[in-house]
């Protein structure tokens, strides 16, 4: 009889072990060395890259500074300004402006992010005191707005997919715990109108906090998936007197999500060494975005440490892992300097740059270049 009870017994502990193994094997783990600073060439990663070279007007005017956004059509490209809104076509035509800079209906004052509903030609604007503003993609003229995100300011992220808006905000508040700050992730119907929300996270805090306020690729689909990237909300250390908190609080914000069924998914982790925290148990690994293809996972950090700013790409079909100090090396345009690659938020597997390429006789600045490229699968 004992002996039937240390055999069962046995059972349950291996089957036990083997449930914890399946589920930590379901959060994939990938280590990122800091330490080195790789060439990758986008040959490396791309099947192909086409060139599109943006017409130069009184009207179309590109500050490659000033980009915020590029939203890929059929036909056309729109890039973002911080103060306008411009469309090309794909030969790098000058086709016309959308919306203009005002206090007015349909007007904005400086723009954080933009979303395209593809299926409705409608271009959505996120101004910079988040009031929102829809504009007709065919004609770029005003259809509505609305300043109700106001009430989940600051708003991280925007994006558009099957027929809802999407909006990663972290509004705070007070409780009867104190002050807390929330990452939140908004449905929002073509009316501007709430109609479901998810809590990320909740963090409770003292008064002094920071937030990592850098607008990059947070909401994306790719890999036949809606992600999400919730940015870092971590205590200010420079006023410990004020901060309430505790070690496992100043921890790096390192999990991409993925979205199913309105519940949010742990898909991957990024491993730092010492899990990005120092000595002093203050960050040195600061994370901008997390974002993943069909084949590869991205992602662009700061690492306080040398106070460089990084990109990092991993093969999942090679299981290696690159980090590039500046960005990554064009060596099919042959561009001397580095590139910053971005996603498009409607799809990962094809991603954009830009580079102002001036020639010996040129009087003046032309505008960019505007790179699109295809990730190999």
């Amino acid at each position: 009889m004992k002996k039937n009870y240390y055999i069962l017994l046995m059972m349950c502990i291996l089957l036990l072990s083997c449930n914890r193994e399946v589920k930590k094997g379901e959060l994939l783990e990938i280590p990122v060395d800091i330490d080195r600073n790789f060439s990758l060439p986008l040959s490396d990663i791309a099947d192909e890259i086409i060139a599109i070279d943006l017409e130069l007007t009184n009207e179309s005017l590109v500050n490659p500074d000033h980009i915020q956004s590029v939203l890929l059509l059929e036909n056309d490209v729109i890039i973002a300004e911080a103060d306008k809104i411009l469309v090309f076509n794909r030969d790098g035509k000058y086709v016309r402006a959308i919306g203009s800079m005002g206090q007015g209906p349909g007007e904005f004052t400086r723009i954080r992010n933009t979303a395209l509903d593809k299926n409705n030609k409608y271009l959505y604007v996120i101004n910079f005191d988040y009031k929102i503003i829809c504009y007709d993609l065919m004609t770029g003229n005003y259809v509505k707005e609305s300043s109700r995100m106001r009430q989940i300011e600051p708003i991280k992220d925007i994006n558009y997919m099957n027929d809802e808006l999407l909006l990663l905000a972290e509004p705070s508040g007070n409780d009867e715990k104190g002050y807390f700050k929330l990452s939140a992730l908004y449905h929002f119907n073509n009316e501007f109108q709430i109609i479901d929300s998810v809590i990320i996270r909740k963090n409770y805090f003292g008064q002094a906090f920071r937030i990592n306020d850098f607008n990059r690729d947070y909401i994306l689909f790719g890999n036949s998936n809606f992600y999400v990237y919730c940015s870092e909300i971590y205590p200010d250390m420079s006023m410990p007197s004020q901060v309430q908190t505790n070690p496992s609080e100043i921890v790096l914000r390192d999990t991409l999500y993925r979205f199913e069924n309105n519940h949010l998914i742990p898909e991957l982790k990024l491993k730092f060494k010492n899990n990005g925290i120092g000595a002093d148990r203050n960050k040195f690994i600061h994370i901008y975005s997390i974002y993943r293809s069909s084949r590869y996972i991205f992602a662009y950090y700061r690492n306080g440490l040398n106070k460089n700013y990084c990109h990092f790409c991993y093969d999942t079909k090679t299981g290696k892992g690159y980090t590039m100090q500046d960005g990554y090396t064009d060596d099919i345009n042959n561009i001397e300097k580095r590139i910053d690659m971005h996603p498009f938020n409607l799809n990962t597997e094809i991603f954009y740059y830009w580079y102002t390429h001036m020639k010996p006789d040129d009087l003046e600045e032309p505008n960019p270049t505007l790179y699109i490229g295809k990730l190999k699968k």
